[in-house]
């Protein structure tokens, strides 16, 4: 799979979604209030309920349903090892629960948290003051986890979709006709993304650079997961080579993601207290910089350790 594990796949990702992300910022507010003019009320309504929280089947609600079967196959490709019919899928769906948990939850709330920016119903109704998408909000931590506009998480958790396309295309001894089935599979998944992200500017819950942002930020997150983190160009060629893939610990996947979750917790931390001394909040929170250096030092360590103990083999 060539075109996905090569190393110029995250700069351009990288340099088109600045490009994008600059050219969205005069025009965020127009485009959302359009949007919200000219929005399909049924559309906005489905996308934005969900069956777990007992308000009917909604637009995130398959998204759900799909990591929960991913989890279910990715324990027992681990638990039966090499006689699972599951073994040669192992590190995609290792992949596919990362990019979950990375994407959907990790990424998108660490940045709410700490962005705080106002949804469009607060602007429009003149409660609270707009800003861009890079700006810190009026929203702070204590108000709530969801508060925050910036990045949208329906279309994060949307996005997750598109990691079944690197499975369905770089998997070993995957076929023509499964390529193909990849291909369409990834227009499915981008465009459902981008109509869940268009429904939420419908409803007011997002500006159009939430959408955008959200959108760049989950393929920059799943390259980098796909091509540096688990590094699975190198597992494929590994199991090439050999017939199987390198002895690694029982779901090391998740150890890591439990890595990334301690250094995004420092580097919100971080981030939180240069929030303070740029907005002029309390002193009391200039003391997170120091706390959440430290505490994304360590997991960094540890996450880097770990990945190493685990491509030793491959070298």
């Amino acid at each position: 799979m060539h075109g996905i594990k090569s190393t110029y796949g995250f700069p351009v990702i990288l340099i088109l979604g600045v490009l994008i992300m600059s050219v969205i910022v005069p025009v965020d507010y127009q485009w959302t209030t359009y949007l919200h003019d000219h929005r399909i009320k049924q559309l906005a309504r489905v996308m934005d309920r969900s069956l777990f929280e007992g308000e009917g089947l909604g637009g995130g609600d398959p998204v759900i349903f799909f990591l929960i079967l991913t989890t279910i196959v990715y324990y027992l490709a681990w638990k039966k090892g090499e006689r699972s019919r599951w073994y040669i899928w192992r590190p995609h769906l290792g992949f596919i629960l990362t990019s979950g948990l990375a994407c959907s939850m990790m990424l998108v709330h660490s940045l709410k948290w700490v962005m705080g920016r106002a949804r469009p119903s607060e602007v429009l109704s003149g409660k609270l003051m707009f800003t861009d998408w890079f700006e810190f909000g009026p929203h702070y931590i204590a108000e709530g986890i969801y508060r925050g506009s910036f990045p949208s998480g329906h279309t994060a958790q949307a996005f997750v979709l598109v990691a079944v396309v690197y499975a369905l295309v770089a998997t070993p001894k995957t076929g023509r006709g499964l390529k193909m089935w990849g291909v369409a599979w990834g227009i499915f998944s981008v465009a459902y993304a981008v109509v869940m992200g268009l429904s939420r500017c419908m409803a007011l819950e997002h500006w159009f650079s939430d959408v955008a942002g959200s959108i760049i930020l989950s393929a920059l997150l799943m390259q980098f997961i796909y091509q540096y983190l688990l590094n699975l160009p190198a597992q494929i060629s590994f199991y090439k080579a050999n017939g199987r893939y390198p002895e690694t610990p029982p779901a090391w996947e998740l150890h890591l993601c439990i890595y990334i979750v301690g250094t995004l917790i420092g580097a919100m931390a971080c981030v939180m207290g240069i929030r303070a001394v740029w907005l002029r909040e309390a002193t009391i929170f200039y003391s997170l910089i120091p706390v959440g250096l430290a505490c994304t030092w360590l997991f960094s360590f540890l996450l880097r350790r770990l990945h190493r103990s685990v491509f030793r083999e491959i070298g």
